[in-house]
């Protein structure tokens, strides 16, 4: 029948659709059912469009700051329209390229809203019409979407992230709630093109899940950008109004501060996609409506599975796509490889990277482990670049020298991060970094070098 299919994917972002097209190259036939757009959150509204909007600004307020020896005759201006359009005509040519791959590898594309009829059976209904596709073995991969703050619903004045994406005007002053990668990386957009930001965190510092020296870091490069960072800090009141949003807060040393802008952008975690999918009695969700699964991204029904920000664990993409990937390979009877250690990126300026355990963690644990940290103000290449206020840190277990983490704070740090991660998954030591050859002058180099600081053989720092 042509509508059965032996996999079908929830959901078109980058966890879906890799593991649409894997499980079609595998030869199972294929469907993928997506409500709005293909390529999801992360190709439309997340981690591509916000590269587009970051490599403008980040550009825009290095020619600004004039320390390159390059001048401006007049005046620097930043299009911010034109910038947005920018960003939109990226993910829309992704977005087409997803749809290419589909029609490519044979993968069937529904269009409309999927809810489970039963264990082999899904309802879709579209703006037109509603079909029922039946299934051997079906996914979850609907994603999460922006959490609001408890009694101030999302508005003209109080942003998601959907929204920070397409303002066409230019905000003068803006107030973030939330210290995570998307607040960080829309309060130093806006801050890099020329609003004043104030950042809200109510952890003790921003990146609460990393430790405070990568933190402290990245903190101390904003504030000397003029950004203002309050850690530790308790909202006490707010109130949009006509012209803005006012809020109250009670700063880590108890003192109450007022704070207004033109806008609040909202930025303090997502709640996952799983209303309405028909499975609430099932028993697949956790107490924060997430779906649960085994290593193998099973839920407690065998031929349904779930990947991605649906599910418990760091929220990225490529954590999703991996996991996609994954499943496909298992149903198809692949036996693959669990899948490796995730990295984490923020596209500030500088970048932080980062993988593994960190510190805290390891202390934690009670583990015996070594450190090894190398300043960027040692490296040729960052120095060269203005890039120097950086560093690049690895742990490893003291008694095997297996690597267990890493952390990067500095431009490009997200491309550095990928060595650590196939090294890990690789299962290197400190030393095949140390005897490897690097290319100088380069960035890369500061991985190597944080590798020979710990194990005592570094000749440049």
């Amino acid at each position: 029948m042509a509508n059965t299919f032996d996999y079908v994917v929830v959901g078109a972002g980058p966890g879906g659709y890799s593991s649409a097209i894997r499980a079609a190259q595998l030869g199972l036939k294929t469907a993928v059912v997506e409500r709005e757009n293909a390529g999801g959150v992360c190709l439309n509204w997340g981690c591509i469009p916000t590269k587009a909007l970051l490599t403008s600004a980040h550009l825009f307020h290095k020619i600004s700051a004039g320390k390159l020896g390059i001048g401006v005759e007049g005046k620097l201006v930043a299009n911010l329209p034109e910038i947005i359009d920018r960003s939109r005509q990226v993910a829309n040519r992704l977005q087409t390229g997803i749809k290419s791959l589909f029609k490519k590898y044979g993968v069937t594309l529904i269009e409309g809203n999927a809810q489970f009829a039963d264990k082999s059976s899904l309802k879709i209904q579209s703006a037109n019409a509603e079909t029922t596709v039946s299934f051997r073995n079906a996914c979850i991969a609907t994603g999460a979407r922006a959490r609001a703050l408890h009694g101030l619903a999302f508005s003209k004045k109080v942003w998601q992230y959907r929204d920070a994406l397409v303002q066409k005007e230019l905000p003068q002053n803006l107030i973030v709630v939330g210290g995570g990668a998307i607040g960080l990386e829309f309060a130093d957009f806006y801050l890099s093109l020329g609003s004043k930001v104030t950042l809200v965190e109510m952890a003790p510092h921003i990146l609460p899940n990393d430790d405070a020296k990568v933190a402290s870091a990245l903190k101390k490069a904003l504030e000397a950008r003029g950004m203002v960072i309050h850690e530790g800090a308790q909202i006490s009141a707010m109130k949009e109004s006509a012209t803005g949003v006012a809020m109250s807060i009670k700063t880590a040393d108890s003192k109450e501060e007022k704070i207004s802008a033109d806008a609040l952008l909202v930025a303090i975690g997502v709640v996952p996609n799983t209303e309405n999918l028909g499975v609430d009695a099932w028993g697949l969700l956790d107490d924060h409506k997430f779906v649960r699964v085994n290593e193998h991204y099973q839920t407690s029904v065998p031929n349904i599975f779930a990947i991605g920000d649906v599910t418990f664990g760091k929220l990225l993409a490529h954590r999703a796509a991996h996991q996609g990937v994954y499943v496909a390979e298992y149903l198809a009877q692949k036996n693959p490889a669990p899948v490796g250690e995730i990295p984490g990126c923020i596209y500030t300026s500088p970048q932080v990277a980062t993988i593994g355990l960190t510190e805290k963690q390891l202390g934690n644990q009670k583990r015996a482990y070594a450190v090894g940290e190398f300043p960027w103000l040692a490296s040729g290449m960052a120095i060269a670049a203005a890039a120097q206020n950086g560093f690049s840190r690895v742990f490893t277990d003291k008694n095997t020298g297996q690597i267990l983490g890493a952390q990067i704070v500095g431009e490009n740090a997200a491309e550095l991060i990928g060595q650590v991660s196939l090294a890990m998954n690789s299962e290197l030591l400190a030393d095949d970094f140390v005897r490897a050859v690097f290319p100088h002058p380069t960035l890369s180099e500061t991985v190597a070098e944080a590798f020979a600081v710990l194990a005592g053989e570094s000749v440049n720092y």
